[in-house]
């Protein structure tokens, strides 16, 4: 398969993931509107009479859905939260920060969010920032932003590029997690802009009307037309500076042969969003967009084991062998 065809059907699946992920998020407030419903009327037609056809059309398609279960109401309400936190068929998942900022603030260990912290947890020890690459409605509000900035540029339109340091996000990080132990987790809702998007579509499906959370989105949404494009995800999110921490163990990972590199090469620097040179095996803080790999012109960059527990099997058949 040619470079072009990789790269082609990379940025396709991971259209077709943050779109899943958004549906999901769509999913969940109909969900709830649809129990809603069913203990009210539990007919189609009252709810068109009440609430319109569109309205009626999505609560007997969800009727359908859930007729599937012993008891509807029950399934469509075990299916709730926000990207902060949520339930799906009553399995509690919830963020990597969130579980911290609740042993941290809760007066008792929260046992309920404990395997739901772990998931994200384990997920990134397996593949890093995955959840940054594949999973983030932030890839969606970048694209856009992005697409809008390249049309002022055309424009002429004067703006900026500020690069931040990446250390910036261990300063949100931990001020992040002060002020959720001082005020409660609420505070990342107006640091973290994947939390404030899927609470936004949830209050727009469910009260038709957004929250002070879309001011938010709407900051981070100008500041990377104009003034930090790229940067939000590389050196601001405190979730990021998380995932990089245990990126560093992580199990699978890009890896590079910089030997076999051709000299003065840098098209995988080019090519990678988060300003990451592959070539350096500078990879810990990864988003596995591949991107980089479809750009490489010798595909010397490769997916497998990290180097890392590469050395500690190495150390333990030397250990082994002299003893």
């Amino acid at each position: 398969m040619s470079t072009q065809k990789k790269t082609t059907w990379l940025k396709l699946l991971r259209a077709i993931s943050v779109l899943m992920v958004i549906a999901f998020f769509v999913f969940i407030p109909l969900s709830n509107k649809y129990a809603n419903f069913k203990i009210a009327y539990n007919q189609g037609r009252l709810v068109e009479l009440s609430d319109g056809i569109i309205t009626a059309t999505i609560y007997r398609g969800l009727d359908w859905f859930y007729s599937k279960f012993q008891d509807p109401v029950v399934a469509a309400t075990s299916n709730n939260g926000s990207l902060w936190a949520y339930t799906i068929f009553g399995v509690p998942i919830s963020d990597p920060l969130g579980l911290l900022s609740e042993m941290i603030s809760a007066v008792h260990f929260p046992i309920k969010y404990l395997l739901g912290g772990l998931i994200p947890y384990a997920l990134a020890l397996l593949l890093g920032r995955f959840f940054c690459g594949w999973l983030c409605p932030m890839i969606a509000i970048n694209k856009i932003a992005s697409v809008v900035r390249k049309a002022l540029l055309y424009v002429k339109m004067p703006l900026l590029d500020i690069k931040l340091p990446v250390q910036t996000r261990l300063f949100v990080f931990w001020g992040g997690l002060i002020l959720s132990y001082i005020f409660g987790m609420w505070t990342w809702h107006f640091i973290l802009p994947y939390i404030s998007f899927s609470h936004e579509i949830f209050s727009l499906i469910v009260f038709q009307s957004f929250t002070v959370g879309i001011y938010f989105l709407l900051a981070i949404f100008l500041l990377e037309v104009a003034v930090i494009p790229g940067q939000y995800c590389k050196s601001i999110c405190p979730t990021g500076q998380l995932l990089s921490w245990i990126g560093h163990i992580q199990v699978f990972r890009l890896s590079v042969n910089e030997a076999d590199c051709p000299q003065g090469c840098h098209d995988c620097y080019d090519a990678c969003p988060v300003d990451l040179y592959p070539k350096n095996n500078q990879l810990h803080s990864c988003h596995l967009c591949s991107l980089c790999v479809t750009a490489c012109p010798e595909s010397n960059i490769q997916f497998g084991i990290s180097s890392y527990l590469k050395k500690l099997g190495n150390k333990e058949k030397l250990n082994s062998t002299i003893k």
